[in-house]
């Protein structure tokens, strides 16, 4: 990456959360001309899967020949990979050259990282006229710079505990900031299962006088070799063997069989079933080499290790590196990991946030390393599945091993 562009992306993530609230940013979209205005979008919210559900839609759409921008969070690889066109990357220049044209007027109103992304790529988008848009909430939904977008349908994925300290303490205070992506008169798809959520959601919805769309989710058929389950009469296979998959991607196909029913697509079947198993999305049930096999998982809360365990189970003789930041239920983490084995090792990452590991010093059945560098390559010297867990961010420093 060139310097230029890597200074530029230093003092973007430097601009954190300036708590101006939505309406703040929204009058600086207005002020720039409302490029997010004529973007026919799609906005994914929820606790856990939005990223996945987002490739899957944009996997589908691609194969029917649409051009598909994605707007998500946080990165994995590089801050360029939160703005993409087909599944690439911002190209540099182009990244630079918007920034310095906008740059002033960041300082002038004052804006943080989330909100300089979120105007980045909708610019972006505009410039290249992009066929659709799919935009993943970064916090909530209510409050998130991502609610300026008018959507054409919105998906909420699930609800679980998660940064509770800003979406509240219960299901249902977390459901109503989620559902505040509900927009008049535009449907609502979920593969929600809690009736508290689900209540919420449809109240949100009835207000709104939007259509609500509950998806049940199928059962495995085969999940050794990929995963694969029917829906609607579609025989789906995903290259993934994460189990959790099944309800990301029956939400995005719904999604896509809604859009082609009202006759804002035009999608074959083939299309449909090509895009679903070529779909890749780093850094969830990924498994980045044989031996020993080790799978990078991104889950970062309770509910989100429950549904990486159950995968798990398809699986003998697991070791655990695990790593989280400080504000997560990394104790109920850690209960739910040792079901799974024994076998756990917990260590530091290079985070201001990252977990403090004096907390975890009582825990009988775990290992505790304070350099992560060195406790991954103790774990790839086990003759076991190495699987690497508890932070997106922590992961994200790990795939670098690989690259």
């Amino acid at each position: 990456m060139k310097k230029e562009v890597m200074e530029m992306i230093q003092k973007i993530e430097k601009r954190r959360n300036r708590r101006h609230g939505l309406s703040h940013f929204q009058s600086y979209m207005n002020h720039i001309g409302n490029p997010e205005k004529g973007l026919q979008s799609i906005h994914v919210a929820g606790t856990n899967g939005k990223g996945s559900t987002t490739n899957y839609i944009r996997s589908m759409l691609q194969k029917a020949g649409y051009n598909v921008g994605t707007f998500t969070s946080p990165y994995l690889i590089t801050h360029l990979d939160r703005i993409r066109i087909n599944d690439e990357n911002i190209d540099e220049d182009e990244f630079l050259a918007l920034c310095k044209q906008y740059y002033s007027s960041w300082i002038q109103w004052d804006l943080g990282m989330f909100e300089i992304d979120m105007m980045l790529a909708c610019v972006y988008f505009k410039n290249h006229n992009v066929d659709f848009v799919i935009f993943e909430v970064g916090l909530g939904g209510r409050l998130d710079a991502t609610n300026i977008i008018q959507p054409c349908v919105s998906l909420i994925t699930n609800i679980g505990m998660d940064h509770m300290e800003l979406l509240g303490d219960t299901y249902d205070k977390i459901a109503y900031e989620k559902a505040g992506i509900i927009k008049n008169g535009v449907d609502v798809i979920t593969t929600e299962t809690k009736k508290e959520c689900l209540d919420v959601f449809l109240n949100q919805a009835n207000i709104h006088q939007s259509n609500f769309y509950r998806v049940h989710i199928p059962s495995c058929i085969d999940c050794d070799n990929g995963v694969h389950f029917l829906y609607k009469g579609y025989d789906v296979h995903l290259q993934s063997n994460a189990v959790y998959q099944i309800a990301n991607a029956t939400l995005a196909l719904e999604t896509v069989l809604q859009l082609k029913e009202k006759n804002r697509i035009t999608i074959e079947q083939q299309h449909i079933l090509d895009g679903l198993f070529q779909a890749e999305w780093k850094g969830r049930f990924e498994i980045m080499q044989q031996n020993p096999v080790v799978i990078l998982d991104g889950a970062h809360n309770p509910d989100g290790i429950k549904a990486l365990c159950e995968s798990l189970k398809n699986y003998k003789n697991v070791a655990i590196l695990f790593s989280a930041l400080k504000d997560k239920k990394f104790e109920e983490m850690l209960d739910l990991l040792e079901t799974v084995t024994q076998d756990i090792t917990i260590t530091h990452f290079e985070n201001s946030r990252s977990m403090d590991l004096s907390a975890v010093k009582k825990r009988k059945h775990v290992k505790i390393m304070d350099d992560y560098h060195k406790a991954f390559e103790a774990m790839l010297k086990k003759k076991k599945v190495i699987v690497i867990t508890g932070s997106l961010y922590f992961i994200s420093e790990i795939r670098k091993y690989w690259y």
